[in-house]
C-alpha cells in the first residue's frame, strides 16, 4: 500500500510518498480504504515541532480521516462492507473520564494516521460516519467535531435559551456554532473581521461581533446580553484573548479552552477570574462516545462541517499552506486520490 509519511525527520520537506506492506486484519479488525482526511491545527503544530507530545519518524501524519470498510474479521460485529466510517483520533478512550492510558496513542502523532491508502483497524476503534455525509465531510469530525462535542455537551452541558460565545471561524468554531444552535442556545460569534459575517449567520449565529482584534469586544457582547454575558464561552486561540472570552462571560459561566491558535501560552487576569468566578475547561478532544453522540446529533439536524477548502492529495503541502494562512471559514480537507 502506499502512504505518505515522515521517514527521516518530521518536517513537510521530508513528507514523502512511500509504500508500506498492506496489513492484514485479524478476528476482530476492519480494513479500510482511506477516502479523505482533514488537517487540525495540531497537524500543522507537530510539522512546526511545537506540539506537546513527543513524535518521531518514521510517522504517517494527520488525525482526521474517513475511510470504506473493505474487509472485516471473522468476529466483526460493529461494521459491514461498504460502510463509511471515521477512526477515533484516541483509539483507546472509549467512553468515560480521560486517563493516562487512554490517550496514549494519538493518531497522526505519536501513533500512525491517516494519510495511507490502507488502514487497518480494531472494530472498536472506529465510528461509523453520519449517513448524509460524504467521505470528505465525514473526516471532518473526529478531532475538531468531537472535541467541540464533548465540551459543549459532556464537560458542560449548553441548554436552550441560554447564549454561547465562540471565537473565530475555523473548525472548531463552525462545528461549535452548528452544535450549539441545533441545541437552541443563542449563538454570538466574535471574529477579527467581518469577512464570514453572512456565511456564520447562515449556520446559525444569531449575532456576529467582528471586532474580536480589538481589546473592547467583551463590552460589545455585554450589551448584547443586557450586561448578563454568555453562559458558555468557546476559546480557540488562548493567548491573549483567554481574559476577554472570561469578561464577556456571566458571573459563574464557564469557558472552554479549545486551541492554542494565539499562543501556547494563555494570559489569565486572576482579578477577572475572580469577579466572574468563572470555571475554565480545558479540552483534550473527545472519546469514542462522543463521537458516536454526535453522529446521531447530526443525523437528526441534518448538520453538514464546514469545508473551506479541498485539495488533492498532490497538493498536500498547499494544503499545510493555507491552514497556516488562517483566516478562512471551517476546515481544510484533503481527498486521498492514491
Amino acid at each position: 500500500m502506499r502512504c505518505y509519511a515522515f521517514s527521516k525527520i518530521i518536517s513537510l520537506d521530508d513528507l514523502v510518498l512511500t509504500e508500506r506492506p498492506d496489513p492484514v486484519p485479524g478476528p476482530r479488525d476492519i480494513l479500510l480504504r482511506m477516502r479523505a482526511a482533514a488537517l487540525n491545527f495540531r497537524d500543522l503544530a507537530i510539522v512546526r515541532g511545537h506540539y506537546h507530545v513527543d513524535v518521531s519518524p518514521p510517522l504517517v501524519p494527520v488525525s482526521d480521516g474517513a475511510g470504506e470498510v473493505i474487509q472485516i474479521g471473522s468476529e466483526v460485529t460493529r461494521f459491514r462492507i461498504g460502510d463509511l466510517v471515521c477512526p477515533t483520533y484516541l483509539p483507546e478512550w472509549i467512553d468515560g473520564p480521560i486517563r493516562p492510558w487512554n490517550v496514549r496513542r494519538r493518531l497522526g502523532g505519536p501513533s500512525d494516521g491517516v494519510l495511507s491508502e490502507l488502514m487497518c483497524l480494531h472494530e472498536d476503534e472506529a465510528v461509523r460516519a453520519p449517513r448524509h455525509l460524504d467521505a470528505a465531510e465525514a473526516a471532518q469530525l473526529p478531532v475538531a467535531a468531537a472535541t467541540a462535542w464533548h465540551s459543549l455537551f459532556q464537560l458542560g452541558s449548553v441548554r436552550p435559551g441560554e447564549t454561547v460565545l465562540i471565537q473565530g471561524s475555523g473548525g472548531i468554531s463552525t462545528i461549535a456554532l452548528q452544535l450549539a444552535h441545533a441545541a437552541g442556545a443563542r449563538t454570538i460569534m466574535v471574529t477579527r473581521n467581518d469577512r464570514h459575517t453572512d456565511a456564520l449567520r447562515a449556520l446559525g449565529a444569531d449575532d456576529v461581533l467582528s471586532n474580536g482584534a480589538a481589546e473592547n469586544w467583551p463590552h460589545d457582547l455585554l450589551n448584547l446580553t443586557g450586561q448578563r454575558g454568555a453562559e458558555i464561552s468557546v476559546n480557540v486561540a488562548g493567548g491573549s484573548t483567554l481574559t476577554r472570552s472570561i469578561a464577556a462571560t456571566r458571573m459563574g459561566g464557564l469557558v472552554h479552552l479549545v486551541g492554542y491558535a494565539a499562543g501556547t501560552i494563555a494570559d489569565l487576569d486572576i482579578f477577572t477570574a475572580i469577579r466572574h468566578a468563572t470555571t475554565i475547561h480545558v479540552a483534550t478532544a473527545g472519546n469514542r462516545e462522543n463521537l458516536e453522540d454526535l453522529v446521531r446529533a447530526a443525523e437528526r439536524h441534518k448538520i453538514r462541517p464546514v469545508i473551506a477548502n479541498l485539495f488533492r492529495l498532490k497538493q498536500i503541502r498547499d494544503a499545510f499552506a493555507f491552514l497556516a494562512k488562517g483566516g478562512h471559514l471551517g476546515k481544510v480537507g484533503l481527498i486521498l486520490d492514491f
